[in-house]
């Protein structure tokens, strides 16, 4: 009963939901384990109030930076010492966490696993004792899951070099295989996978035969029969656009969302979508992730989903309130050629490998190798992220080692006018300026 009185004490629950309670007194007991819970059913609890009955630092990793932010947030609403460390913390901001975190006040870091590259945190945190990793969104880590990221791939060995004795993850989505390679991974046993049912059963599923041609007219339909706010899921980039676009003219309040935009543009959107001044968001994958908005009451595939698990996960975002939401999908068969394309465009030839490998061979000097992953991904005709994946798999296999980053390019924005700054300036120092602009 203790737990259940730390769960009331906290965070004002009365009981836990299913597979949180088993999940938490596994790690306690000091093993590590996977949690596979539906969306929206309370994942997080699991290392929040674990992280608060052990001595030492938890150490979340998190794939997006507003899903950080709205944790931090909620933690703290909730007087647990939470924080971040993230590329927005201005220096002072970022003194005041780093003595937080040394005097052992903060309880709960929150960063991306970008965040490791960073020497200078890499050396911080050899330094501090920490209880627990949490790897959130862990399909991340599986080559098989839907959202891959290579740097994910690079957390088993974080943890040995810093000696963290307890490992969380956490998803909402994973197959058999899936499922097996992360617990390999981390060396998690079989009987600490807690699974939950996927089965939701406010949630009705449709799908509708449909030609390409008459999409446009049925999604604006299907649409106009929907209570409430929604996503719409399509493949390609112009896709969302041009669809926005469709709808817009229509008159429905409608953005589009897709990794193509500007940080701060999507940021907005996400904002406006989960303030109910964006009734309707036609995405591509990139928008969903961290978008805990319980009343979205439609959730449309305009094209095919990419799997069975981005599915899960995509309408798994419709009816986190436990109220009744429609997922429909627009299905026709030319969507198929779409996706094969992705597959194969995402499938490195030996070729391409090969050329990498010589690259490596032939530009090391002094045993290190510097690299643009703009122009190899261009030079080996392999896309950034499979090319990325490449790389890490040869730093896995000790072929080589990451060291540090470098920007090998900058811009600049003259605030005034470029003779404006010059007139500052004596002769030998204007010259100088001169040539640099």
């Amino acid at each position: 009963m203790e737990l259940t009185a730390s769960l009331k004490q906290h965070f004002g629950f009365e009981q836990f939901r299913q597979g949180q309670q088993q999940t938490i007194a596994q790690l306690l007991n000091g093993h590590s384990s996977l949690a596979i819970f539906p969306t929206g059913s309370g994942k997080s609890l699991c290392y929040q109030l674990t992280a608060l009955h052990l001595p030492h630092l938890t150490l979340v990793v998190s794939p997006l930076l507003a899903l950080i932010k709205d944790q931090v947030e909620f933690l703290r609403s909730k007087g647990i010492a939470a924080a971040s460390i993230d590329s927005t913390l201005s220096t002072e901001a970022y003194q005041q966490t780093i003595n937080a975190i040394k005097s052992g006040e903060t309880k709960i870091l929150m960063v991306s696993v970008e965040r490791f590259k960073n020497e200078r945190f890499r050396q911080f945190i050899d330094n501090v004792p920490i209880s627990m990793l949490v790897v959130d969104e862990a399909h991340c880590i599986s080559e098989w899951g839907h959202n891959f990221r290579p740097d994910y791939l690079k957390l088993p060995s974080y943890a040995k070099a810093l000696n963290i004795p307890l490992v969380l993850l956490l998803t909402a989505t994973a197959t058999k295989q899936v499922k097996q390679d992360m617990a390999n991974r981390f060396a998690i046993n079989s009987e600490h996978i807690v699974q939950t049912g996927f089965y939701r059963p406010n949630l009705d599923l449709t799908i509708l035969p449909c030609e390409e041609a008459d999409k446009p007219q049925v999604l604006a339909q299907q649409i106009q029969q929907q209570q409430g706010d929604g996503i719409v899921y399509v493949t390609l980039q112009n896709t969302a656009e041009q669809v926005a676009q469709q709808l817009q003219q229509q008159g429905f309040n409608a953005a589009a969302y897709h990794a193509g935009l500007k940080d701060e543009v999507r940021q907005q959107i996400q904002h406006d979508f989960m303030q109910g001044t964006i009734g309707i968001v036609v995405a591509t994958i990139a928008f969903g992730m961290g978008v805990d908005k319980s009343n979205i009451r439609f959730v449309i595939h305009y094209d095919m989903p990419k799997s069975i698990e981005n599915f899960s996960q995509e309408i798994g975002r419709a009816g986190r309130d436990g109220q009744a939401a429609n997922c429909i999908t627009l299905a026709n068969l030319q969507s198929l050629s779409t996706l094969e394309n992705f597959v194969y465009g995402d499938t490195p030839s030996l070729q391409g490998i090969k050329a990498v490998i010589d690259d490596i061979r032939q530009t090391q000097q002094h045993q290190q190798w510097e690299c643009q992953i703009n122009s190899l991904s261009n030079s080996s005709n392999i896309r950034q992220l499979p090319l990325k994946t490449l790389l890490v798999q040869l730093e896995l296999m000790q072929v080589i080692s990451a060291k540090y980053s470098y920007f090998a390019e900058f811009k600049l924005k003259y605030l005034k006018p470029l003779p404006e700054i010059l007139a500052h300036f004596n002769a030998e120092r204007l010259a100088f300026l001169q040539a640099i602009f």
